[in-house]
């Protein structure tokens, strides 16, 4: 070979060997993972004020759209190798509202409960009652609610078919997020809720909020993050152990600064997991990972005990920590009537419901006189009588089953090579659940979206290759 041929090969094989790491980082980037990853982050920082920020929610749902569009091939996959009753669930719970907005006859749609004051008020207006309407009493409402299952969908959907190590990926980059939020909201909270606030409503200067319009939402999305915690693996250096600690101990403190009765209840399921899985690290005499059993000990009862002493000295000299406790001792406010008045709701429209997203126009019209106040209630305060109102025994049918499904995926098998990510996810599924009793957690797309990535990580990865 001739002086020049080798100098141009050379040169070929320095561009092809300078070339492959621009591939390989272009090829990371154009992955299923990395799409969902940026899709959390966003429906993080987008996503946490609820109806009233329609724009947000519509970046949040265009960027679903468009993962769904570039990963098109997985969507048939889903829809062909996905568990059954996966598909199922995801199916119905997005065409629900669907099936809400079809035309229907005027003797069929006058006949559903609660339509009598709809045709009613047509007679008055001069309206052709003889028209075809839908199952809903507002159908722009229900198209938002259809519009808002489309991230969480997404992220089912795909994420599903994940390897495990990329499950366990998406988690990690969900957790970075929180600690983001975390740092947004110290922002927040140094200045009294006058600086760097996300929405433009109405806050309590002494709470905590991060990228939430609800401290209730807040507290969740934290307690959420310290059951993912329980999901990762037991880290292999002290520098990352010592980190996942003050992940834990930061997160923690979140959760009791929002000053969220609900959520400082629910931190008694991630406290169970984590020594439960403590506990059985220390019975099989080995912790996962290649940092010793009494490392993990002595760095969690120092944790404890550090904040054990700060908690205790602010509610010993009436700070912040004082102020979330005192609340436990309150009442709980208006909420009882609304649940009073939203179970009336319920049985106006049962067993076919108002439909969904259809809450705030069908409440007014039941709410008795004597609850009547200065404040409207835009909430049921119950997540699990709001779907009652808005989708009858069909919603709270499709809610009971991917409960059911969330159960029974959640309890560990012989088999499965990691117990932790279900058995994390299950918790956190119970902490939705549990909150939805008091509150409306699934209102926003951040949530939904957290809620989406419970059910992945509940999904085995022997299950999404049958």
């Amino acid at each position: 070979m001739t002086p020049r041929r080798v100098r141009v090969a050379n040169a070929a094989e320095a561009h092809a060997a300078s070339s492959q790491p621009a591939d390989h980082l272009a090829g990371r980037f154009a992955t299923p993972l990395f799409h969902l990853q940026i899709l959390i982050v966003v429906a993080l920082f987008l996503g946490g004020g609820g109806l009233a920020y329609g724009l947000r929610n519509l970046a949040i749902q265009l960027c679903a759209l468009s993962i769904l569009a570039l990963h098109r091939g997985l969507v048939v996959r889903f829809v062909r190798e996905a568990p059954p009753a996966l598909r199922v669930l995801v199916g119905a719970s997005m065409a629900l509202p669907l099936v809400q907005l079809v035309p229907l006859p005027p003797a069929i749609w006058q006949s559903l409960p609660g339509r009598e004051l709809a045709a009613a008020s047509l007679d008055i207006a001069g309206a052709d009652t003889r028209s075809w309407f839908p199952a809903s009493v507002d159908p722009a409402r229900t198209l938002v609610a259809f519009c808002g299952t489309l991230a969480p969908a997404t992220i089912i959907v795909i994420g599903s078919l994940l390897p495990h190590d990329d499950k366990r990926a998406l988690v990690r980059v969900a957790l970075w997020a929180c600690l983001a939020a975390f740092a947004l909201g110290i922002v927040q909270f140094s200045s009294a809720n006058t600086a760097g606030l996300l929405y433009a409503e109405r806050t309590t200067a002494d709470a905590f909020y991060a990228t939430f319009t609800n401290r209730n939402s807040t507290a969740l999305l934290f307690v959420l993050a310290l059951t993912m915690l329980v999901a990762l693996r037991m880290p292999r250096s002290s520098i990352m152990l010592w980190l996942a600690g003050a992940a834990t101990v930061l997160f923690l403190l979140v959760v009791i600064l929002t000053q969220s009765r609900s959520g400082m209840a629910l931190l008694a399921v991630p406290a169970v997991l984590w020594l439960v899985r403590l506990g059985s690290g220390l019975w099989r005499g080995r912790s996962g990972g290649g940092v010793s059993n009494k490392g993990i000990v002595v760095a969690g009862l120092l944790a404890v005990a550090a904040l054990g002493g700060v908690l205790g000295a602010s509610y010993l000299s009436g700070g912040r920590v004082a102020d979330s406790v005192e609340r436990f001792s309150s009442g709980a406010a208006d909420r009882p009537e609304m649940w009073e008045d939203s179970a009336y709701a319920v049985g106006q429209y049962w067993p076919v419901g108002s439909g969904m997203g259809t809450f705030d126009e069908v409440f007014q019209l039941h709410e008795s006189l004597e609850h009547v106040s200065l404040r409207k209630a835009g909430r049921a305060h119950s997540d699990w009588l709001e779907i009652a109102i808005e989708g009858g025994i069909v919603s709270l049918l499709i809610a009971g089953g991917w409960l059911v499904w969330c159960l029974i995926a959640a309890i560990p098998r012989r088999t499965s090579a990691d117990v932790w990510m279900p058995l994390a996810a299950g918790g956190g599924i119970a902490c939705i659940a549990l909150q939805s009793l008091l509150d409306y957690p699934l209102r926003n797309q951040t949530l939904l979206c957290f809620a989406a990535l419970l059910i992945v990580m509940l999904v085995r990865d022997c299950e999404a290759e049958q």
